[in-house]
């Protein structure tokens, strides 16, 4: 029998209790190490609240995003912004469309208007000068003399109302690298002098008591100067701001043609990611939900698509009743006011013509004889060497209305090297015809064949050395009772007033076309926001 080993207890005894504040044994022989009392104020780290407290919430967030309800609100929020991007894109389109009809039709065709009729009672007082001078203090002109003087004063006062209409659109509309201002301002200033001028001239012709057809020598000087004036300074530059104003006609357009082109893409853009987003809503509440479909959100998506058609169409029509306005409106309405100012100033070039032809230095005579031509060019075009074959050219024009002659390689019977009937009675007048009106202009072009033939017969006169018989015709050309001149500026003005109600009109047509969606696009924004609501709010509901 062994003796117990010092190492072990006995069998049945317990192991003496370990000293208080000892530590129990390590396996091994090393004691444990008691571990020192903690410091004062220094304690076992913590879990940080705010990181868990952050995981929590980013953790309950995807939970919750990937319930029911919380699907719906976003499907929900997507439609509302879709259609609000919707409503965004009309408004400024629609808005877009509404300035450029604004600028077309009371400020840029207004001022454009207003300037050709400038050049015109310009060039009408010029030749209403010179007709004053042509009859003398002849007693039996004595009619047509105050005739002459009353359409001076008119066309005066025409003048200035135009001056005053652009200078006023032209201070609403300052740009400093227009010459607009400085342009109107110098054709005032010029006025005053050439008043002046013409009625020093009119005075000198009394004194002398210069019997019809011979103008007093220093007359004709202060005329010459004043006519000077107005063709060298006030009629270009009253030329210039039509120029002027007709070229910022043609940009405003082509600017608003293009906006609203571009304006209709976002809008059908944004319609259909608004009728997407309300289609994938119904989708879905039909998937999940296991309903057939929801009565007001299909009623949304086609109030959705009606308002993105209705905004389009609204769009194509101001924008297609614009274009109409310029082309065949306001174009054409400048093209017969330009043609009536430069023959107003061309019909004046004959009595120019034989105030200069007395003279023994015919030069100035033989000028106006050239500078009548080149006008009748400009006004209707065809080609011609001299008076004499122009005058058989515009014949063949009127016989062959309404086809007239035109450009080589058109037709196969077409003359080489003929460009066609241009001129502001040619080619422009014929680009944008009124319907039902052609035989307007066709009374416009006898009126003017009859006034070449008139200027045919006074040369011819003037020819044989009748100076009084050229007088007479001249005299009766310039009549404002049945004169030639004033047939054809009567079948002018009648064309012109059916174009310019054309452009009226079609502003006003166009207009008419964009005024409903004042309130029709709120309202049918509110109502598709106000069918999303009820589309969704049973749904929802359920989760309650």
């Amino acid at each position: 029998m062994t003796s117990p080993t010092p190492d072990r207890a006995p069998r049945g005894t317990r192991p003496p209790d370990t000293p208080h504040g000892a530590l129990p044994a390590v396996p091994g022989g090393r004691p444990a190490r008691t571990p020192a009392p903690a410091r004062k104020g220094l304690g076992t780290p913590r879990r940080g609240r705010d990181g868990s407290g952050a995981r929590e919430r980013a953790s309950g967030l995807r939970r919750w995003a990937g319930t029911t309800p919380a699907r719906v609100w976003l499907l929900s929020s997507a439609c509302v912004l879709a259609v609000l991007g919707l409503f965004g894109s009309a408004a400024a389109t629609l808005g877009q469309t509404r300035a450029d009809l604004h600028v077309l039709g009371v400020d840029a065709g207004p001022q454009a208007l207003a300037t050709t009729d400038l050049y015109l009672a310009l060039a009408d007082m010029d030749a209403r000068v010179a007709d004053v001078l042509l009859m003398g203090t002849d007693q039996d002109l004595r009619a047509d003399r105050e005739d002459a003087l009353e359409g001076y004063e008119a066309s005066r006062a025409r003048a200035n109302e135009a001056l005053l209409q652009a200078a006023s659109l032209t201070e609403e509309d300052e740009d400093e690298d227009s010459a607009e201002g400085p342009n109107v301002k110098a054709v005032q200033d010029g006025m005053g002098a050439y008043e002046q001028l013409a009625s020093r001239a009119q005075v000198l012709n009394d004194e002398a008591r210069a019997p019809s057809g011979r103008i007093d020598g220093e007359a004709l000087a202060a005329y010459r100067e004043a006519t000077q004036l107005m063709h060298t300074e006030l009629l270009p530059k009253a030329f210039n701001l039509g120029l002027e104003a007709s070229a910022d006609v043609r940009v405003n357009h082509q600017e608003g043609q293009s906006s609203v082109v571009l304006g209709m893409l976002w809008v059908g853009a944004a319609g259909a990611v608004a009728v997407a987003a309300l289609l994938g809503l119904q989708l879905y509440l039909r998937v999940r939900f296991r309903r057939r479909f929801s009565a007001p959100l299909l009623a949304a998506t086609a109030v959705a698509v009606l308002l993105t058609g209705g905004v389009v169409l609204a769009l194509t029509v101001s924008g297609g009743q614009q274009r109409e306005a310029k082309e065949e409106g306001l174009d054409a309405a400048m093209a017969l006011s330009r043609a009536g100012a430069i023959s107003t100033d061309m019909q004046a070039d004959q009595s120019r013509y034989l105030l200069e032809w007395d003279i023994e230095d015919r030069y100035q005579a033989d000028n106006y004889q050239q500078v009548y031509f080149e006008r009748a060019q400009q006004v209707l075009y065809r080609p011609a060497d001299n008076l004499e074959e122009y005058y058989t050219a515009i014949e063949g024009v009127v016989a062959a209305y309404p086809e007239p002659p035109v450009p080589s390689g058109s037709e196969e019977n077409a003359p080489e090297d003929d460009p066609g009937t241009l001129g502001y009675l040619g080619q422009r007048a014929q680009i944008a015809p009124l319907s039902g009106h052609e035989g307007e202009l066709a009374e416009v072009l006898e009126a003017y064949n009859a006034l070449q033939a008139e200027d045919r017969a006074l040369r011819s006169a003037v020819g044989e050395g009748d100076l009084a018989g050229a007088v007479d015709i001249r005299i009766g050309v310039a009549s404002s009772g049945d004169g030639a001149f004033q047939t054809y500026e009567d079948a002018l003005s009648e064309l012109f007033g059916l174009h310019e109600d054309a452009f009226n009109e079609g502003i006003a047509r166009g207009g008419a076309a964009l005024d409903p969606w004042e309130w029709l696009l709120p309202a049918a924004t509110a109502l598709v926001l106000a069918l999303i609501a009820l589309g969704i709010r049973p749904r929802l509901a359920e989760y309650r």
